[in-house]
């Protein structure tokens, strides 16, 4: 099998890949105050995690820009029961066009799912930052009923 050592030494290349690094997904804590997961479940409303990937564009860069001069890459909603939980994003951005974005930006936002109110009752942290430093570690995000 000469093949062999070439895949072998191949492994620590493509282990090093910027591309492989930026795919990583980012997985996120949930957590909430006591009075925000009593009213959400009194209510019986749950809460919407909104994910948008982006990039400033390359040099080249051969679609078209946002409102803000960014390329959109995607985005995902996941909406849950309230209550604490683990939410891992991005499993599907190595199918984004990542070759056209010089770093992939992540924004999340979380709210209430509006099942019961048409308003938002819930005020949470939210991330703003590079995919590569947003995978390095988990991120813990807050939630509390506004005004709390």
């Amino acid at each position: 099998m000469p093949t062999l050592p070439l895949r072998l030494a191949l492994v620590p290349l493509l282990a090093a890949s910027p591309c492989l690094a930026e795919t990583q997904t980012v997985t996120l804590y949930l957590t909430f105050s006591d009075k925000a997961l009593a009213e959400l479940t009194s209510r019986g409303d749950g809460v919407t995690v909104a994910a948008y990937w982006m990039g400033d564009p390359v040099e080249g860069a051969t679609l078209p820009l946002t409102e803000i001069d960014t390329i959109f890459l995607m985005s995902e909603d996941i909406t849950l029961q309230a209550g604490p939980a683990t939410v891992v994003l991005g499993g599907s951005l190595a199918s984004a066009p990542l070759d056209q974005v010089t770093v992939p930006m992540l924004n999340v936002n979380v709210f209430s799912a509006r099942w019961t109110s048409e308003d938002n009752l819930i005020d949470c942290d939210f991330l703003d930052d590079e995919m590569a430093k947003l995978s390095a570690a988990p991120q813990t995000l807050n939630c509390k009923l506004i005004g709390e």
